[in-house]
Order: structure tokens, then C-alpha cells, then sequence
């Protein structure tokens, strides 16, 4: 399926079709929410396995819950691609299927998160498995620029940052630890962070042979009065 670029106000959909590839064309279609969402979730609810979404941007996802996403993930599956999420309550979120394996590379996330600390730039649920690489996650609002709860998380090549004026809370945040492979980052606490702490693994409970392999990362704390990774 392919969109037009250009911006989409009050656009939202359900996806429940399996196996589709979702872009823009002719640079990035912008569904700018403004308060439209669906079954009081998101701006797009993926529910189909095997999707590939492609040169979306998403901004603006707000309901009534103070949860809501650019995309709320509930099927199998799936691939985010060249994608800009900002100013959302969420930037993605998904469920928690044990059989699911997601994949977010070359993408944006900036600004997403309500304010109260439970939402963030993007939340993975206990799927089994969560890659983001080559991507650039910045100044989540009091949530966190990465939260994961999937059984394996492989965080490469990234750039996860508060900047000069961030106030997000971990820089990552892996919930259940799991096997966890954060690899070649630039990772940056900011002078402004709600929390001290830059990466946590484990905090809520392990998932079963948990190990942490931290190889190769740049990591940068500006708190003025300490912090830890």
C-alpha cells in the first residue's frame, strides 16, 4: 500500500490484514492526529502479522487514557522503517506476544510522552524478541528514549540522547533484563534528567538466563550531580 507524501489530518486506522507493506512515496506521509485515533488507542493499531510500515510520520496521538501511540502494535511481526514519531503520549507501543519479534531501524523518536513518567519515545512489551538500529531516540517527556520487555533486545548503532535540554528519565530502560546486546550507541545523560540512572537492566524481575553484553558504546553523563550506567 503506498501513500502519497504530504500531511494527513485527523487520519487513523485499524490494520488487520497480514503480510503488507505500508509506505509513503515521494518522501514521508505525515499523519498528524489532532485528537483522531482509533478503538481509543492510536493513530494506526496494527493488528496484522508480518507488516512492514515505511516513511510514516506520526504526531500528536492523544486519548482520553493519556496512553495513546502513533502505532499501537497487537499482531505478530512487525517492521518500522524511516519513520518519525514525536509528540505523541507514546511513540510506539506494543502488546506482549511471546511468538512476536519487532524491528525499528533508521527511525526518529523525539518528545513523545504524556508527563507522568509511565509513558515514552517507544514501549516494547515481553515479546521474544526487540532490534532498533540506526536511529536516533531524543528528549522523551519524563519517560523513557528506550523501555523493553521483550525476552531479547539488540540495541545497535544508535544515537539515544537527553541533549543540552532533555528531561527523560533512563536513556534505556531494559524492564525484565533478558538477553540484552547494546552495541556500538552514543548514549547521552543530559544535564536536565529526571533520573540519574542511564541504563537499567532488570529493575522490575529477570526473564530467565538474563545476561547483559555492553561492547563498544560512547556513553556521556552531563547530570551535574552524578549519575550511573
Amino acid at each position: 500500500i503506498e501513500h502519497d507524501a504530504g500531511l494527513y489530518d485527523k487520519d487513523a486506522a485499524v490494520w488487520k490484514q497480514h503480510d503488507l507493506t505500508i509506505r509513503a512515496v515521494k518522501g514521508r506521509a505525515h499523519l498528524q492526529a489532532k485528537g483522531a485515533n482509533v478503538e481509543g488507542k492510536a493513530i494506526w493499531v496494527i493488528k496484522g502479522n508480518n507488516v512492514t510500515v515505511e516513511n510514516i510520520e506520526f504526531s500528536d496521538a492523544a486519548v482520553p487514557d493519556g496512553n495513546g501511540a502513533g502505532i499501537r502494535i497487537e499482531g505478530k511481526n512487525l517492521t518500522i522503517r524511516n519513520c518519525y514519531f514525536h509528540h505523541n503520549q507514546n511513540g510506539v507501543l506494543s502488546g506482549s506476544d511471546p511468538d512476536s519479534d519487532i524491528l525499528i531501524e533508521r527511525s526518529e523518536f523525539a518528545h513523545n510522552g504524556a508527563g507522568t513518567g509511565q509513558t515514552h519515545n517507544m514501549y516494547i512489551g515481553a515479546v521474544r524478541s526487540f532490534t532498533l538500529r540506526y536511529s536516533y531516540s531524543h528528549h522523551a517527556r519524563i519517560g523513557h528514549n528506550v523501555k523493553s520487555r521483550a525476552r531479547r533486545n539488540v540495541i545497535l548503532y544508535n544515537r539515544i540522547m537527553d541533549e543540552s535540554n532533555g528531561n527523560s528519565s533512563y536513556a534505556i530502560d531494559l524492564s525484565n533484563g533478558g538477553q540484552g546486546f547494546i552495541i556500538g550507541n552514543e548514549i547521552q545523560q543530559g544535564p536536565r534528567t529526571d533520573n540519574s540512572t542511564v541504563i537499567t537492566f532488570g529493575p522490575e524481575g529477570l526473564h530467565p538466563n538474563s545476561a547483559l553484553y555492553l561492547v563498544n558504546n560512547t556513553i556521556v553523563n552531563d547530570r551535574p550531580k552524578g549519575g550511573r550506567f
